[in-house]
């Protein structure tokens, strides 16, 4: 696949592990943990939007300038 979706798998188990620690032992630490890989989880879906988009548009352009031609 694509290094966003790479990262994306990582910081899901990121979050899944910080998640876990946060229901066993909730404190502020593991609370500012937990929301931080949440953060970054959503950062990188925004970012593999973007490319999807952008690939997505790419596409649509060379079939389109295939078919004029």
């Amino acid at each position: 696949m694509n290094d966003t979706h790479d990262q994306i798998m990582q910081a899901v188990l990121s979050y899944l592990k910080a998640s876990e620690t946060f229901e066993r032992r909730p404190s502020e630490s593991t609370k500012r943990t937990a929301r931080r890989e949440l953060r970054l989880l959503m950062g990188l879906a925004k970012q593999r939007q973007d490319e999807i988009i952008d690939k997505y548009e790419k596409h649509i352009t060379e079939i389109r300038n295939n078919r004029d031609t």
